[in-house]
């Protein structure tokens, strides 16, 4: 009897969407009670705490009148509360990578939410507290932070499990790419009470709700109906509530430091600017910081200094008595805190190079306490102390300060900058993966976006390509949710009116394959090859429109392009596959297929392929193990589990083969009668 191996899957719809610290170090010794000296006490535990889009001037601590978050007014009570933060750049995933290093993006090299990953070379407050005894575990509310972009390095436990199941009809929802506080808070919490009580513990615990779209849960719904932000605000202080409470109950909360901050602010059309991280004025760039200290040693202080987040990892590491990370370029806080210090004079740098994703030019910032500068084609200029809204650029009426502040901001970007080897600057994000955070309003072209150097651009200034911003942020939601028709409208008006941006041929291109529009799809992705060559991606999926349109072996040949240009594109050598199988030519689908399962070892898919083939070529525990593995990944893959069943049989290993095949059964019907 011929035994038949079997795929379950529309081939067509699986690949549719491809797509000074010395000095203050002396100071602390002072203060015994910050740090428990070895071999008496451990060491505070410690919880980060990240609240995405969180304006400062949202909280009662920092004097709003319209909102009640009392948890996070006590911690600022029982702590610090610093009156000036700075973010280095009002995007979640390079702010948070400065968060963790206590680097500026320069250095670490993640400059906006779309095209990056961090590189394992750089170093986290994880790594750091890990080998010195510290259990670690991660907590995070967005699929911006899911630990495959790298920030999971040092963590013991990393929580981002999002659902990667699309709609029944075939797209994303915001459930697949965000989750509620409560989820985050109630992990975290089971988390920190089963770790072990003998070792201390740092939880970095990340809450997405304030985030667009703005929908808080019941009650505060109804609460806060005319102003929603408000009421995802109110909603993350309940959530802090539930933490604290745990923390008292198991008596925790004495012993840990918490530091409560934001990775940027939000704008609600100051500068005509709606979300962020387009420009960088202060609404989206200034967030809150409040630091509770572990057995009160300072407590209801308030700090008017100006800071920026990568002070935040420095001072935890010299709270706890170690040593700066060697690449750290934020300093230590301790000193304003205990009152040693009187004042840092700290410069705040900040960027933005999102708007090249539009076609106009990046930006950066020098802030002072009293002035800022903005670098673009139009430079501009603010009095923080007679302005501090922003509103009248002085840059024409004081252009030696503009110039001091220029160079200084030269000069900072220059010493912070990572001087090691450059790296292959390719893509690193999956089509999948660009297309969940497009979903939640990020857009991004087929091209990594240059330096920020604004002053040597020949591009746009962003303030005369807002609306080509907006259009395009709403049509990239817009595609990635499904509603394609209305998001091509948009991206053919932006071409209209913009010309040359890669990434509206790139969305429209992306839109039409996903229809399985081909043909249009295809010219969409010409004229995107024209402006950016090099563009593996915009490759891809010329190569994939010809794979859909039956021209093989200009899909072979297109395919082959882009490992050319990108060795690490997986998806590439699983077309390949593919289209060697279509051809007959079992040997060389099947190492295309294990490619795949090497560069993208959790690749359900692959790992099948794989088995299937080799199944084929009568190597039969060689295809065991790839079945094993689709099924460790997918445990509900039936068709895994019948031809796993299948190859145990021509293995002579009935009762296994048995049990797999009565589990496909179980699975989907239409494998019973095979057994």
């Amino acid at each position: 009897m011929r035994l038949k191996y079997s795929w379950n899957y529309d081939l067509t719809q699986a690949y549719r969407s491809l797509c000074g610290c010395t000095a203050l170090l002396l100071f602390l010794c002072s203060f015994p009670a910050l740090a428990q000296k070895s071999g008496t006490q451990s060491k505070p535990n410690v919880i980060l705490v990240t609240i995405d889009t969180l304006r400062p001037d949202h909280l009662g601590c920092y004097g709003y009148k319209f909102i009640q978050t009392p948890h996070i007014d006590r911690l600022a009570l029982e702590g610090a509360r610093f009156v000036t933060v700075v973010a280095q750049v009002p995007l979640t995933f390079p702010s948070t990578c400065s968060i963790l290093t206590g680097t500026y993006p320069m250095f670490h090299k993640v400059r906006d939410n779309m095209r990056y990953r961090l590189d394992d070379s750089k170093t986290t407050l994880a790594e750091i507290l890990k080998p010195n005894g510290y259990q670690t575990g991660a907590f995070v509310g967005s699929y911006v932070l899911d630990s495959r972009f790298g920030l999971g390095q040092g963590f013991d436990t990393y929580y981002d499990h999002f659902n990667r199941a699309k709609n029944s009809d075939g797209f994303l929802n915001l459930s697949q790419v965000e989750r509620r506080g409560e989820e985050v808070v109630n992990h975290a919490i089971q988390w920190i009470g089963n770790v072990s009580p003998q070792a201390p513990f740092f939880a970095w615990i990340h809450l997405f709700d304030p985030h667009d779209p703005y929908d808080p849960p019941a009650p505060f719904k109804s609460q806060y109906k005319s102003n929603p932000y408000d009421g995802e605000i109110a909603y993350v202080d309940q959530q802090m509530g539930r933490l604290f409470s745990f923390l008292n109950s198991r008596k925790l909360y004495e012993r840990t430091i918490v530091v409560f901050t934001s990775d940027h602010g939000e704008s609600f059309g100051e500068h005509q600017e709606f979300k962020h991280g387009y420009f960088i004025y202060d609404t989206t760039l200034l967030v809150p910081l409040l630091i509770k200290p572990a057995r009160q040693v300072f407590k209801n202080v308030v700090v008017a200094e100006q800071v920026r987040l990568v002070d935040i990892a420095p001072t935890v590491l010299q709270m706890l008595e170690l040593p700066k990370g060697p690449d750290m370029q934020g300093v230590s806080l301790l000193g304003l805190l205990m009152g040693t210090q009187k004042e840092l004079q700290l410069d705040a740098y900040s960027e933005t190079v999102y708007p090249t994703q539009f076609g106009a030019s990046s930006l950066r910032s020098l802030r002072q306490l009293r002035a800022k500068f903005i670098e673009a084609p139009r430079p501009e200029l603010y009095n923080l102390v007679q302005d501090s809204k922003e509103a009248t650029n002085i840059y024409a009426q004081n252009q030696a300060l503009a110039n001091q502040l220029k160079n200084r901001l030269g000069k900072v970007a220059n010493s912070f900058a990572d001087k090691g080897p450059q790296k292959n600057p390719q893509l690193t994000k999956s089509s999948e993966e660009l297309k969940r955070l497009r979903s939640l309003g990020y857009v991004g072209g087929s091209v990594r976006p240059g330096p920020a150097e604004p002053g040597s651009s020949s591009l746009p200034d962003p303030k005369d390509r807002l609306e080509i911003f907006e259009l395009l942020s709403e049509a990239g939601r817009n595609a990635a949710t499904g509603r394609c028709r209305q998001a091509e409208r948009q991206f053919l008006e932006a071409i209209q009116k913009a010309p040359g941006i890669s990434a509206a041929y790139f969305l429209l291109g992306r839109c039409y394959f996903d229809e399985q529009r081909f043909d249009e799809a295809y010219n969409a992705f010409q004229e995107l090859l024209k402006l950016s060559p090099q563009s593996a991606e915009g490759q891809f999926y010329l190569a994939a429109c010809e794979f859909y349109l039956k021209r093989l072996d200009s899909a072979e040949t297109g395919f082959r392009r882009v490992l050319s240009i990108n060795p690490s594109f997986f998806h590439a050598h699983k077309y390949l596959g593919l289209i060697y199988e279509s051809k007959g030519q079992l040997q060389q689908a099947l190492q295309e297929h294990r490619k795949v399962a090497e560069l993208s070892p959790l690749d359900e898919e692959a790992h099948f392929r794989a088995g299937f083939l080799l199944a084929r070529l009568s190597r039969f525990a060689e295809a065991i193990s790839h079945f094993q593995k689709a099924i460790e990944i997918n445990p509900s893959n039936a068709s895994a589990h019948q031809n796993l069943g299948l190859a145990y049989l021509r293995t002579n290993q009935n009762d296994l083969a048995q049990k797999e095949m009565a589990r496909a059964c179980k699975l989907d019907s239409k494998f019973c009668s095979k057994n």
